[in-house]
């Protein structure tokens, strides 16, 4: 699920300095052969972000249009200004059900100098892994001392193995200026059956709105 508000200005905290967001350009699509098929796997959008450690992330939000469960995965590549490579990213997986927005990120450790991205989306259904997303009601928002607050409540009989949240902060022109990936799960790394669980994560310097995608897995 996507959640989207807006950040009040008093709530705001210091936490990163130096940010850059870019967004990716048509042609990385072209580079890559296409993504996955437009009537399976929307792609929504695609943002650059810069950490404070100088690490860049790729990430794209999109769609499930498929009816039934998918795992999600992509191939992603970073060009220089000539449009040579200058590394393939580390990506992670998603299972998402049916009509779920979602989050795909690459991690660029040695990209400093990358002007283009490139990616091919690739899914296949679940079958081990089980998106267990409507399985959960979920919510964010800010709290007093400027703290998002994530929690999520595992509204069916059984055990979740894992929710994740991928927060994306922006500021008042819709740049990127932040980004995290976070477990909101216990202190045995799950979700038991009718818990609820809270997870608390920085603001960053300059965010206005917000954007977070859960995921929800048993296996």
């Amino acid at each position: 699920m996507k959640i989207m508000k807006s950040l009040v200005a008093a709530f705001l905290i210091i936490m990163l300095t130096g940010n850059t967001a870019l967004a990716a350009t048509e042609s990385a699509v072209e580079k890559a052969g296409g993504t996955a098929a437009s009537d399976v796997i929307y792609v929504e959008d695609t943002f650059e972000f810069v950490s404070p450690y100088g690490y860049r992330y790729f990430i794209a939000t999109c769609v499930n249009n498929s009816k039934v469960n998918l795992d999600v995965s992509w191939d992603t590549v970073s060009y220089d200004a000539s449009g040579s490579i200058l590394e393939t990213g580390s990506s992670y997986s998603c299972y998402v059900a049916p009509g779920q927005s979602f989050v795909l990120y690459a991690l660029f450790l040695n990209s400093e100098d990358a002007k283009d991205y490139s990616y091919k989306i690739h899914y296949e259904e679940s079958s081990y892994i089980i998106p267990a997303f409507y399985d959960i009601d979920i919510s964010a928002s800010v709290s007093k001392n400027g703290k998002l607050i994530l929690q999520a409540v595992n509204t069916s009989e059984n055990e979740i193995s894992s929710v994740q949240a991928a927060t994306l902060f922006f500021d008042e022109n819709h740049k990127l200026v932040g980004f995290e990936d976070s477990y909101v799960v216990n202190s045995n790394y799950n979700v038991e059956a009718g818990e609820t669980v809270v997870k608390d994560i920085d603001i960053p310097e300059g965010a206005d709105t917000y954007e977070c995608y859960f995921t929800a897995y048993r296996w």
